[in-house]
């Protein structure tokens, strides 16, 4: 039995930085290439042209999800990919992705990873060419639920793949997107507020933008919001968005101690959620316990954290636990031991000027 064929299916606008590496990646993993262009300025199409790819033009309507729609339609293949322009895919052995897809399944997913230094988490990136899965929502499109209702009605499986999408485009300046997102944010919050990943963007972009008042009110206006049923997706997202109020309320010198504590009881080994503890106990002078969070950190390998749906910052168990040990040791009295985690953590991030300065502070006195 053959593999099926499988399309990649883009949409882009002033790609010109990032299509290129794409097109590159895809080159001999997929069938061919849809290109949904919503109105370039700067090459982009002529690029999507010198790779062979089927290239469509469609007016932006402020609608992520329209754009997505137009190159599914335009897909001939048996499956489809759907990938942007700042990813990169992976296979192992260069091998076509039909290779890795089994029968009865309805999709599939890839590992994903959301920018560079980050861990990897199962995305449902690969899906059967079929007009009852579709993309839905302004901002932050998913076809999550189309692809879940399609396979249930069926009794097919969503299976994982060794596939992997390599995300880049968070690095940089992001000042761009976050005016041009947060129109899309505010109105897409407004039309379906039980959607807790737009309230987690929102507050991100907010503040991104300076604006870290309305970003923590976001948060507490998102947190609010009851969602009858949630799937397992909305958990997560509820979540994340939790994480990132507390996050601002640090940064903020505010407390945090009770969404922590809310959050932690139903995910107690979410380590970016134990990170915020950490430092929230840290705040509060409870150095103990804030060694012995650091010392759980410092004992997970990153690399095995490749099979669940959240991605965490590599960071947390390397020098950011370190650093963590530092600043407890320092508060207990133990200054010794606080400069010799502030060498180890300049030992791994050798860029972070911090840690060398405060293991040097306290090497002189």
């Amino acid at each position: 039995m053959s593999a099926p064929t499988v399309a990649a299916a883009i949409i882009a606008r002033n790609e010109l930085k990032f299509l290129p590496g794409c097109l590159e990646s895809l080159q001999g993993l997929v069938d061919n290439v849809v290109i949904v262009d919503t109105g370039s300025s700067d090459g982009t199409q002529a690029v999507a042209r010198s790779y062979g790819a089927d290239l469509f033009e469609f007016e932006w309507i402020d609608d992520f999800a329209a754009a997505r729609n137009r190159a599914l339609s335009k897909v001939r293949a048996d499956w489809i990919l759907y990938i942007d322009a700042d990813e990169r895919l992976r296979t192992p052995g260069r091998r076509p992705i039909g290779d890795f897809l089994a029968p009865q399944t309805a999709g599939a997913y890839v590992r994903f990873q959301p920018r560079p230094g980050y861990t990897f988490y199962r995305e449902p990136r690969l899906f059967v060419n079929h007009p009852e899965i579709r993309f839905r929502g302004r901002i932050h499109e998913t076809h999550r639920g189309d692809l879940s209702a399609f396979a249930e009605r069926r009794n097919l499986a969503i299976p994982p793949t060794p596939v992997v999408i390599e995300h880049l485009g968070f690095e940089g300046d992001q000042s761009h997107k976050h005016a041009r997102n947060l129109p899309l944010l505010v109105r897409e919050t407004a039309e379906h507020p039980e959607r807790p990943y737009c309230w987690h963007h929102l507050a991100e972009t907010l503040a991104g933008l300076g604006q870290r008042k309305d970003a923590i009110e976001a948060c507490r206006r998102g947190l609010n919001i009851s969602i009858e049923a949630p799937s397992a997706k909305e958990i997560i997202d509820r979540r994340q968005l939790g994480k990132t109020y507390a996050r601002l309320l640090l940064d903020e010198g505010q407390v945090a101690d009770d969404i922590i504590a809310e959050l932690l009881e139903d995910t107690p080994e979410d380590w970016a959620l134990l990170y915020l503890k950490a430092r929230s106990d840290l705040a509060a002078g409870r150095h103990e316990s804030v060694l012995s969070i650091a010392e759980r950190l410092k004992a997970i390998d990153p690399d095995e954290l490749t099979d669940g749906f959240i991605a965490y910052d590599r960071r947390l168990f390397t020098d950011f636990a370190w650093d963590l040990t530092g600043a407890a040791c320092l508060l207990g009295g133990r200054r010794r031991d606080a400069a010799a985690a502030y060498r180890e953590a300049a030992c791994l991030a050798p860029d972070v000027v911090a840690y060398r300065a405060k293991a040097a502070a306290l090497a002189m006195n």
